[in-house]
């Protein structure tokens, strides 16, 4: 692998220092927030991506979950509306239940916390999307283990700018949105929007003979931004987030065609706060301060079934009306409240930052699931707190090499309890770190190396536990697994950076390997139509391999753009329990789920005039397995898009497709047997991912 790593920095480095046809110019600065402070992502030690506003607009994209494709090594699941659930380099949660989670990859809006409610990830007039890969264990620590994703919306300009945005597109879908700004006075602007999507969906419930995946998305924003005096500034972010989203995913044939007669919900209302109070009025250093409170409601249902039992419709019905049949509506509400705080310390010379973080979550769960004509009631609340300490540095060796260190200390406790009388609190100090070495070659060209630390929270197995208690469903068992540990992970990362002189070609190249201690697995035991997931934890994880991202501009007119990540993991340790009846499955030495070993997307621009011009991207994935405790898989896919538009100065118009050969993405997959009819035989199931969607887009910016 060193070898390897050599060979292909030692040709990479002339093509980055090698004089271009062209005036030497500065190169056009992107910058990214991830590290602390605003700098180009091609001078940050870490592996990341970035997305534009053009980027978001060319591909139709309305959700995050239709860019992530474009990002190497990054990978989602649904079992939901949208792709909620996130992971990268293999290292992610794929689904929530009864059980309270602790994020793994993070995100954060407008620099408010979002982590763990995913479908917040709405894209309207957002000017950028930013991927972190990598334990981000000093700036974000227990929400960062895998990574983190932060997304800006635009901010107040002074000088009076008013957007507007028009689509539609197959599937009875919609968009309608409006942003406006202005300053209100010499020293203070603001900017709102508001935006609208609607669409059928992707699954026809004949049973019900309606669309039953249908999406009903709302967002709403608020900025403000005010220099007080000369040295004070502040920064108000409001947010307003209604969802009312169709949840019918699963049916028995892997089809797009439903029966279920009690489709489900995923909604989600949400109103967020965050302000951010700068003062530079010291001669050392500027001090921010930053809060930010989310208030959340939140409904996910389903249909556990998938079927009807209507007497009147014994074909389409057959299997609900079997002798053997059963009919099972799960439905979760949860109250979810965040808040946090974090005072922050910066040197003038952005060489050093210290600061105090603290945040509290407290979710409330009411879990109604309907067994045949009984209803089940559950309720459980779990609050969690983390305080933290962090600070980071960057030493100059000399003219072209700096160290950065950087060092996290977090106290996490939580307490949780439930109407099964479980009460259960945990309290655990945790570490994270940075060591990275930055090597200016030439002006833009950099390379790094750095040590990384990340952790995330232990937790409890309350659903487990209230499945023992009511059902003796692996009571024993899960005695030995009341909780399970933090998981701890180390990341070495070895990275190349640069640009030709006239900025044609622009290059990121990072090879990792990453180590995970007391890796957090989820299983899932099964017997009959009872089952229950559960975390543990195996001995170890490996996870190593390579992210390459960049473009090229062939000639005025022509503009290529693409990445590719090669992905190699293994459990250690680790057995999982589907069935107590069943042999254990011993997954050591296997792949870890959501990690294809490959991902590429590459896309080409063609400009035919000033204004007019077609964009052709093809984007894939190798084959994966779903989960941890089985061995299904997602199958490989390779899919093309397409978009051709015409810009002028202030409105453009977009027609654009995303798989265009409408080919099967399962987006997510359990394997279990759910149909009566074949005497509960096994089977995989899996949710498809979009099928060949189109539409027209028109923007118009002042």
């Amino acid at each position: 692998m060193k070898l390897r790593l050599s060979l292909i920095t030692a040709a990479l480095l002339p093509l980055l220092s090698a004089p271009a046809f062209a005036e030497d110019t500065d190169l056009e600065k992107i910058l990214v927030t991830g590290d602390f402070q605003k700098e180009s992502i091609q001078t940050l030690s870490a592996s990341a991506s970035l997305f534009s506003q053009q980027e978001i607009n060319d591909r139709g994209a309305n959700f995050l979950d239709e860019m992530l494709a474009s990002a190497a090594n990054v990978n989602f699941s649904s079992g939901a509306s949208r792709g909620r659930f996130i992971q990268i380099r293999g290292v992610g949660l794929r689904s929530q239940f009864v059980d309270p989670i602790n994020p793994s990859v993070g995100l954060v809006i407008d620099g408010i916390n979002y982590s763990g409610l995913g479908g917040s990830s709405l894209l309207f007039d957002v000017n950028q999307i930013e991927i972190y890969r990598g334990p981000q264990g000093t700036r974000f620590g227990a929400d960062g283990l895998g990574g983190m994703i932060q997304m800006e919306s635009a901010d107040p300009t002074f000088d009076p700018s008013v957007k507007v945005q028009l689509g539609a597109g197959n599937y009875n879908s919609y968009e309608a949105g409006i942003a406006a700004g202005i300053g209100i006075t010499d020293s203070t602007a603001v900017r709102a929007s508001i935006y609208q999507r609607e669409s059928d969906g992707f699954m026809d419930n004949e049973y019900l003979g309606k669309p039953t995946q249908q999406q009903d998305e709302m967002i709403s924003r608020f900025k403000l931004h005010s220099q007080l005096s000369d040295h004070l500034r502040t920064e108000l972010s409001v947010h307003y987030i209604d969802i009312n989203n169709g949840y019918d995913a699963f049916t028995l044939d892997n089809s797009r065609n439903s029966v279920a007669d009690s489709p489900g919900q995923d909604n989600q209302e949400s109103i967020a706060v965050g302000l951010a109070n700068i003062y530079t009025g010291f001669d050392l250093f500027d001090v921010s301060l930053n809060l930010s409170g989310i208030d959340s409601e939140l409904l996910y249902s389903f249909d556990e079934d998938w079927v009807c039992n209507d007497t009147s419709k014994p074909k389409l019905c057959g299997a609900g009306l079997h002798e053997k049949s059963y009919s099972y509506k799960d439905a979760y509400y949860r109250d979810r409240k965040d808040k946090t705080a974090e005072l922050q310390f910066n040197g003038k010379a952005q060489d050093w930052i210290t600061g105090i973080y603290y945040q509290n979550r407290n979710v409330g769960l009411d879990r109604q699931r309907i067994e045949n004509s009984d209803l089940a009631l559950f309720n459980s609340t779990y609050e969690v707190s983390n305080v933290a300490v962090y600070g980071q540095l960057a030493t100059p060796i000399n003219a072209k090499t700096t160290l950065i260190t950087g060092l996290r200390v977090e106290e996490h406790s939580s307490d949780y309890s439930d109407s099964n009388g479980f009460i259960v609190s945990s309290d655990d100090v945790m570490v994270g770190g940075k060591v990275a070495l930055e090597y200016q070659v030439i002006d833009r060209t950099m390379i790094y190396t750095s040590i990384t630390r990340g952790y995330k929270a232990g937790g409890i197995n309350s659903e487990a536990l209230a499945k023992a208690q009511e059902f003796g469903l692996g009571a024993d068992f899960f005695q030995q697994h009341t909780t399970f540990d933090p998981e701890y992970l180390w990341n070495a990362e070895f990275g190349v950076k640069g640009s030709s002189l006239d900025d044609k070609f622009v290059l990121r190249l990072a090879a990792f390997y990453m180590y995970r201690e007391d890796m957090q697995l989820k299983s899932w035991l099964v017997e009959g139509q009872n089952f229950t997931s559960y975390f543990d934890n195996a001995g170890s994880g490996e996870n190593y391999g390579l992210e390459i991202e960049g473009s090229y501009q062939l000639t005025d007119d022509l503009f290529f753009t693409g990445s590719v990540g090669y992905l190699d993991t293994k459990i250690n340790d680790y057995v999982a329990r589907t069935s107590l009846y069943s042999p254990p499955l011993d997954q050591d030495g296997r792949e870890q789920a959501q990690a294809p070993k490959y991902q590429y997307a590459f896309t080409a621009r063609y400009n035919f005039t000033d204004e007019l011009f077609a964009t052709v991207g093809i984007e894939g994935k190798d084959d994966y397995y779903f989960s941890d405790s089985h061995n299904s898989q997602a199958s490989n896919v390779n899919l093309v898009n397409f978009t051709a538009g015409y810009e002028a100065d202030q409105w453009s118009i977009r027609a654009w497709a995303r798989n265009v050969f409408d080919e099967e993405a399962p987006t997510r997959g359990f394997e279990f047997g759910n149909d009566p009819r074949d005497g509960w035989v096994t089977h995989t199931y899996t949710q498809q991912g979009e099928p060949m969607v189109a539409g027209v887009t028109f923007i118009y910016e002042l």
